[in-house]
């Protein structure tokens, strides 16, 4: 085991644990008992790294007090998270524009340094000007947005402009997507009650 990578991910856990249950949104109330008790188990995870991780550095001044310090904790580790894409280019289902510029790092989750089956956690960041197409997914999701902005639209109906503060729930099955403004989009995320693997579905 290695007790170095391990206590590096403790801090993870911590930072997203505390910035989840120390949060006042009422829409985040409904997720805290699965951070309670997310599990017990910890799993190694090999560094991956993508560029836009990079995003961090500049967003954490664009963070309000209690957003800054999870960021921070992000910046320090960025270059040993897993980071990740959902999409490939031969599947067609996203723009290139949107792969060139868009990542996440799961810390709680089916594949996070804390394996859980009832909650996924995680930072995710896109770049400024990108299309996240209309989507859907089985699980209940929640975007805490950390530092810029978005228009989000919901099945289809008008664009809602939501920014650095805002906390954005997603019911199961609910047809979301956005557009990020001119500048760059990094959110927390919480998904709970569904597959919370599965890749989204945009029919």
């Amino acid at each position: 085991m290695d007790l170095n990578a391990q206590q590096q991910d403790l801090e993870l856990l911590d930072s997203v644990r505390n910035f989840t249950l120390e949060h006042r949104h009422p829409l985040v109330e409904g997720f805290k008992p699965a951070m309670r008790d997310w599990g017990t188990q910890w799993q190694a995870t090999s560094a991956d790294y993508l560029p836009v991780g990079d995003i961090l550095a500049t967003a954490v001044k664009r963070c309000d007090a209690a957003s800054q310090k999870l960021v921070e904790t992000f910046v320090r580790h960025n270059r040993r998270l897993h980071w990740e894409q959902s999409y490939r280019q031969q599947d067609g289902l996203v723009a290139d524009a949107m792969l060139a510029a868009y990542g996440f790092a799961e810390i709680i989750g089916l594949r996070g340094p804390f394996v859980s089956e009832r909650i996924r956690a995680g930072i995710a960041i896109w770049g400024a000007r990108i299309d996240y197409p209309p989507h859907r997914h089985q699980a209940e999701e929640i975007y805490l947005l950390l530092a810029g902005s978005a228009e989000f639209s919901f099945d289809n109906n008008a664009v809602q402009t939501c920014r650095a503060g805002d906390v954005v729930y997603v019911e199961s099955n609910r047809r979301h997507g956005f557009r990020t403004t001119d500048e760059s989009l990094v959110v927390f995320y919480l998904w709970q009650a569904g597959d919370l693997r599965q890749t989204s579905s945009f029919v």
